[in-house]
């Protein structure tokens, strides 16, 4: 039995226990409660007024930082030189650090919780350090490597059978364009993207790896968040892949159809498997296929260049016609200071980046064209092009400087095709007396060469970004990153290559935008929404008016409608802006579809007896294995110390 005293010692025991444990249970609550007031503390600003004073303050000075990498960037490409080259790299590497200086600042306002939108609009996006959040080793380092590929890709000259030293442009793209010698075509090719692939690579991989760091390090995922985050939609890239399904059936009869004719012109030189060679498209990147027009039909192109040589027209009036369709839709005159500093023909004194670029120096009046302008139809239609960035640049330049940009990547791109798709009718090259009052022209064939550049380019505009966010994830690993882009190619566009490719090579490189780290979704999207806009415009204005002889040419109506949508730049939701200029905010296929149904019904004739797709097409047919010194790759694209 248990004595009485020991039955004691356990209840007191127990009791001792039992109030140990309620006194630890306590402490833990309060521990709780800690951390739970702990949760409500913060050393960020709250005060919006605060936070408005400090944006007003800073205005002039984030002006300023904008507007001196700008001409730093004009002066170099403008004189492609070991000198400027190194100088602009300073002046970009101390443009960062001083943009550090903002962002840090930026960080310290809890704008998240704001209720003034606008003030989150722009504290958002000024909070974000750049490449100025690695340290200055890493940032020099990053903005050499930058340099130097834009450098390798503006200045490399390669041989293409007994012709030496010939340059991307024009030496390159002319060869490209003249359809039917299969060998030179392939040499072309092959040289190009050898020589500049080859050589971008080593160069590319230690710039990926700098860039994802500073993508996670300014808290995304990796650079293919920060890049989509510019479009405000989580499921922006499901939206990219809904539209494409939209108009991927009219590409492929347009593919079908080119392949058709190529087979009658090539024999046997073309693969089985439903594919195209990409040499063979009359384009370095098959992006655009219209220089096949003269190949594919037996009419007319609606191409003036002849008649634009013939009529003694010059450069200069080229610019002149395109600023007056602007003008007639009751938008803004180029500045003085647009005509006095643009450069319009490529130098024979110096090297200089001759893509053509629209330029905003963030400086009154300041606006400018860079392009090596050759007296052709495909050159005044970019004279449009890049004549509608700096339209869009006037309209936005009163509003705060991180909203002087287009609603989206894509809104830039779309507003100058948008003016192309009529400066390009008929009617609007009868008015500049570039084509004849009699001169018959057939719907189809015009239809046929607008969608052998429009509808051609859709799978490009989308894959090469998607071959570029692969990276940036590390879903594709740097040793497969040329086989990744041959992937997407033959998946989306039925594209390959004219030779076999490897490891050692990195054709996406040979792209102008893959250098220069220039995301390419934006152009996908622009063009899906220039028919939006082209489609809303042209039935409030033209209405009745088949879409695809519509000219917006002297419509100030339509112009007033582009000014209040594109003098908004960045300040609001790209989709309500969009509701501005197409009537819907929602991004859709379905305005280009019905531009190109004439043409769709009549490809559907041509055909019938055609197999449609390359659903048997593999990359592996394309490819060869190679041993690379991986000593200086990472199996995955972050630089993490």
């Amino acid at each position: 039995m248990v004595s009485r005293r020991e039955q004691t010692v356990v209840v007191l025991f127990v009791t001792a226990c039992l109030t140990v444990s309620q006194s630890s249970s306590e402490a833990q609550d309060n521990y709780d409660q800690y951390l739970t007031q702990l949760e409500t503390v913060s050393g960020l600003i709250k005060n919006e007024a605060l936070a408005s004073w400090y944006l007003e303050n800073i205005a002039d000075d984030i002006a300023k930082l904008y507007s001196v990498s700008m001409y730093s960037s004009w002066d170099y490409l403008n004189n492609l030189t070991d000198h400027n080259q190194q100088k602009s790299g300073e002046v970009s590497v101390r443009v960062t650090k001083k943009w550090r200086e903002f962002a840090l600042t930026a960080k310290r306002f809890d704008y998240k919780a704001f209720k003034n939108v606008t003030l989150q609009r722009i504290l958002r996006p000024l909070s974000d350090l750049g490449s100025g959040v690695l340290d200055d080793e890493e940032l020099n380092k990053m903005e050499n490597l930058s340099s130097t590929m834009s450098r390798v890709y503006s200045s490399s000259l390669v041989t293409v059978g007994g012709m030496q030293n010939l340059s991307l442009n024009p030496n390159l793209t002319a060869i490209m364009a003249k359809v039917g010698n299969y060998t030179e075509l392939r040499d072309a090719w092959t040289a190009w993207h050898d020589t500049v692939g080859r050589e971008e690579r080593e160069l590319y991989i230690p710039f990926v790896q700098l860039l994802n760091k500073t993508a996670t390090l300014n808290g995304y995922g990796s650079v293919k968040d920060k890049w989509l985050a510019n479009y405000e939609m989580e499921n922006i890239s499901d939206v990219i892949d809904a539209v494409w399904d939209e108009v991927e059936p009219l590409y492929k009869k347009l593919h079908a159809f080119v392949r058709m004719k190529l087979k009658a012109m090539y024999k046997e030189e073309l693969p089985t498997d439903g594919t195209i060679p990409a040499h063979l498209l009359g384009n370095m990147w098959a992006q655009s296929w219209d220089n096949l027009y003269a190949n594919l039909s037996s009419g007319s192109p609606l191409d003036v260049s002849e008649e634009l040589v013939k009529q003694n027209w010059t450069v200069h009036k080229m610019w002149e016609a395109a600023e007056d369709f602007f003008v007639s839709m009751g938008l803004p005159n180029m500045t003085d200071t647009f005509w006095n500093k643009s450069v319009m023909t490529k130098p024979t004194e110096r090297d200089i980046m001759c893509h053509a670029t629209a330029w905003d120096f963030f400086s009154h009046n300041d606006f400018r064209i860079k392009m090596c302008t050759q007296l052709n139809m495909e050159d005044l239609g970019t004279i449009h092009h890049e004549m509608g960035h700096i339209i869009y640049y006037m309209l936005y330049e009163h509003q705060y400087p991180t909203f002087r940009e287009g609603a989206n990547e894509g809104f830039h791109e779309a507003v100058g095709d948008l003016i192309g798709l009529s400066s390009t009718t008929p009617s609007h090259l009868r008015r500049l007396g570039l084509l004849k009052n009699d001169t018959k022209i057939n719907n189809i064939d015009g239809l046929l060469m607008k969608a052998l550049e429009k509808v051609a380019f859709l799978p490009f505009g989308f894959l090469l970004d998607k071959w570029r966010w692969s990276i940036f994830t590390g879903e594709t690993p740097f040793d497969q990153m040329n086989k990744k882009y041959w992937e997407l190619r033959i998946q989306y566009q039925g594209v390959s290559p004219p030779v076999n490719r490897s490891e050692e090579d990195l054709d996406g490189a040979a792209k102008y935008h893959v250098p220069s780290n220039t995301p390419y979704l934006r152009y996908f999207v622009a063009y899906i929404l220039q028919f939006q806009f082209h489609e809303y415009l042209c039935n409030l204005t033209c209405a009745g008016t088949p879409l695809h002889e519509c000219s917006l040419y002297g419509q100030k109506d339509a112009g007033d409608i582009l000014r209040k949508g594109l003098s908004l730049g960045a300040s609001q939701p790209w989709p309500e802006t969009l509701k501005i200029m197409a009537g819907t905010s929602k991004m859709s296929g379905s305005s280009i579809k019905r531009y190109f149904a004439p043409l769709e019904a009549w490809l559907d004739k041509q055909i019938e007896n055609e197999t449609v797709g390359w659903d048997c097409a593999t990359v592996d047919d394309y490819w060869k294995e190679v041993s690379l010194d991986k000593s200086n790759e990472s199996t995955t694209p972050a630089s993490e110390e």
